[in-house]
């Protein structure tokens, strides 16, 4: 047996790094978000496949997340597990807007992510500091662009 392979170190999966060793890195956000059953199929079966899956259906747990499919599961799905009810009609309770608008929105969230950003942190770590996923932080970072590239627009015009 090769000595080396019995020193090899395992990543240890964290609260606060789970999200760099997503199933999902890869697939386009609003997948998690469709409210289209078949996509929502789609996007848990990448969940049934991935590490980090408790992780994820944890945080959404602990966010009070009522949008999207986070850990396998839907927010009608979270809500039987967590043994909650809702009222027929009043459709998902707490913020419906999504994660990386919030971000935007939000000023205090918006300048944490603005300043990891310029100390060089990667996508990963920054996610795992606002308790959001790549995903997130990286529409965010098209929304930032998209905002950049508009302003560059107007100031030509005028």
């Amino acid at each position: 047996m090769n000595p080396t392979h019995m020193h090899r170190a395992t990543p240890r999966v964290t609260a606060s790094n789970w999200t760099e060793y997503r199933a999902c890195a890869d697939t386009d956000p609003d997948v998690f978000t469709d409210d289209d059953k078949r996509v929502q199929a789609f996007a848990k079966d990448i969940c049934a496949l991935c590490p980090v899956r408790s992780f994820c259906l944890q945080f959404a747990i602990d966010t009070n997340t009522q949008h999207g499919v986070y850990g396998g599961l839907d927010p009608d799905e979270r809500d039987e597990l967590l043994g909650k009810r809702r009222l027929p009609g009043h459709g998902h309770q707490g913020n419906p807007e999504p994660m990386w608008q919030q971000i935007l929105r939000v000023p205090e969230r918006r300048e944490k992510l603005l300043d990891l950003h310029a100390r060089g942190w990667s996508a990963g770590r920054i996610a795992g500091a606002l308790h959001t996923n790549v995903q997130t932080i990286n529409r965010v970072f098209s929304a930032l662009d998209e905002q950049a590239q508009l302003a560059a627009s107007l100031a030509e015009v005028a």
